[in-house]
């Protein structure tokens, strides 16, 4: 079995964070088949890319990851997305299969990864998979991008959610029942592991015996950022929040959130920490009393299993797979989204249990990344053999 995965969302040399969860499953399964990557890099000629464009080549991890690019217009015509990918990527994927003759295409994210590969796969008469990771959300609800959704879904050999709610959705656009599997994300026990919060306050510069709360998310307006603050402001004037997180596109949501904590007074209690790398992640969520993702949408958000693996509580919205990872009480809250007065509430019982760290990092401990990769590796078994 020769397996060719692609993902947009990718770590290259250059941007060695992003989708680093994606690296982390397939760096697993390559333990268990050939694989290699194609991350394929948008590409427009008045369109400058904030870090450098990777190689057409490189190894990460040991994986052999290509970067073809492909057509990309920023900001509009986003429904040919899938079309523009395909076309970008045809002439190099034709080549690649010649010489390496893969057996299965595997698509990470619905879009545009999951659209564009259905069509160079039907092209190629290769069968593909698509994993589902929260992209789908916002948009099989949209007709222009649910009919392009719902003919991938339907011709795929088997489809990959990371929580039942995208699963369910997948069927009802047209996936298989019997080809659509539930796994959730794994995490990389040997760096988010249960540190005495204080090592991890003093190594990052934080004082002890304050109430904190840290918040690992993107500045986007979807992860919730607005509703925390104004959640902060009802808790006890000792709660300080962390954010750690970068800034998308202009960068300027980070001003509209500092903003508003200092509207509301709060601004000397609210730590925006930037981008971080995994093993300062990890820091960060050891140092917490509470981790906290208050999103109004989410697939299976990485950052709440990590958490629980270094004993952190998490007080999250119900979206996505979190109600399928929190258990209420024995490691953490759930919240309805977007609503403030609820997300106080929760984080001010949180801050006054007494939460047992190694009982939180053992609701999730089982969850390796090897185990996600062996599961997976069962999916294309079964794929193939129907091939046969």
């Amino acid at each position: 079995m020769r397996v060719l995965s692609f993902s947009s969302c990718f770590p290259s040399g250059q941007d060695p964070i992003t989708g680093v969860f994606v690296l982390r499953r397939l760096r697993a399964l390559a333990n268990l088949v050939p694989l290699e990557v194609a991350h394929p890099v948008p590409w427009f000629p008045a369109y400058r890319l904030r870090r450098p464009a990777p190689p057409c080549e490189e190894q990460i991890e040991g994986l052999t990851v290509y970067h073809p690019r492909f057509f990309y217009l920023p900001g509009v015509l986003k429904r040919f997305d899938g079309r523009f990918y395909a076309a970008g990527l045809g002439r190099w994927l034709q080549a690649y299969c010649a010489g390496k003759r893969p057996d299965l295409f595997d698509a990470h994210w619905s879009w545009p990864d999951g659209v564009g590969v259905s069509y160079l796969a039907r092209r190629l008469g290769v069968p593909y998979t698509i994993t589902l990771r929260g992209v789908i959300m916002p948009r099989y609800k949209i007709p222009r991008f649910r009919w392009r959704l719902a003919d991938a879904l339907e011709h795929a050999a088997a489809v990959i959610s990371l929580n039942r709610v995208m699963a369910d959705i997948a069927v009802e656009l047209g996936a298989r029942h019997d080809r659509t599997y539930v796994i959730p994300n794994g995490v990389q026990a040997d760096r988010f592991d249960v540190v005495p919060q204080d090592q991890a306050r003093q190594r990052l510069g934080l004082p002890k015996g304050i109430p904190l709360i840290v918040s690992v998310a993107s500045l986007i307006p979807q992860k919730g950022h607005a509703e925390l603050i104004e959640a902060l402001k009802a808790l006890p004037l000792e709660v300080r929040l962390v954010i750690v997180g970068g800034e998308v596109g202009n960068g300027s949501y980070r001003y509209v959130l500092e903003s508003l904590a200092a509207r509301h007074g709060i601004g000397s209690r609210v730590t925006f920490a930037g981008r971080q790398p995994q093993d300062a992640v990890a820091t960060y969520l050891s140092a917490a009393d509470l981790s906290v993702l208050a999103s109004h949408s989410e697939g299976c958000p990485n950052v709440v299993i990590e958490s629980l693996a270094c004993g952190t509580p998490v007080v999250a919205t119900a979206v996505g797979g979190i109600p399928e990872i929190i258990r209420l009480g024995e490691n953490g809250e759930i919240v309805p989204p977007r609503n403030p007065k609820a997300l106080g509430a929760a984080l001010k019982a949180g801050l006054a249990r007494s939460w047992s760290r190694q009982a939180v990092r053992q609701s999730i401990a089982s969850r390796s990344w090897d185990k996600v990769a062996q599961e997976v590796v069962e999916v294309f078994r079964t794929v193939l053999a129907d091939r046969r």
